[in-house]
Order: C-alpha cells, then sequence, then structure tokens
C-alpha cells in the first residue's frame, strides 16, 4: 500500500476532467481525493492504494477523457495520511 500525489498540468481544466478521475479512482479501489488548483491551473490528486493501481491510475490520466490534453504528470511519494477517508471523493477547488 502507497500513497502518492500527482500534479497534472496542460488543459487539463475541464469540469468533466475531476469526475473522470474520481470515476476512475473509485474503479482501481483507491482510497483520496481530486481537486482543482485553479491559480496553478492544474489538478491535483492524492491517491492511495496498491502501487500497481497507482501506476494504472496515472497511465489512465495521461490518456484522460477526449476533452483534456495532459502534458506533464508529476508524481511523488507522500507520507501515509491516516486521515484518508475510504472511497475517492473530489475536494474543494484550491484557490
Amino acid at each position: 500500500m502507497a500513497t502518492q500525489f500527482f500534479t497534472f498540468s496542460g488543459n487539463v481544466n475541464k469540469p468533466d476532467f475531476l469526475h473522470w478521475i474520481c470515476h476512475r479512482a473509485n474503479r482501481l479501489g483507491l482510497d483520496g481525493w481530486v481537486r482543482e488548483d485553479v491559480s496553478a491551473r492544474t489538478i491535483e490528486v492524492l491517491a492511495s492504494g496498491p502501487e500497481e493501481m497507482l501506476d494504472a491510475m496515472e497511465l489512465g490520466c495521461s490518456l484522460g477523457p477526449i476533452t483534456v490534453w495532459v502534458e506533464e504528470i508529476e508524481r511523488c511519494a507522500y507520507a501515509a495520511q491516516p486521515n484518508i477517508e475510504k472511497g475517492f471523493s473530489i475536494r474543494t477547488i484550491k484557490d
């Protein structure tokens, strides 16, 4: 079990991308959240689960829905958070 923080940049600020990520993460059995960082024009994801499922999440997001274009993905390990709720959710927009 690992926890990773992802930042997706490019033409990613589409409302349907947040829902798309949330749906895929739930299907992969990941716990965590996704939010939009309006000022940085990026999407941030904190996800926890098996390493293979985190890899699948990264690959899926790199391809994304047709409405987005992911140019860059930053991924780094994140200290395990005991307060990560079960399941995946969309968080409030970060200004």
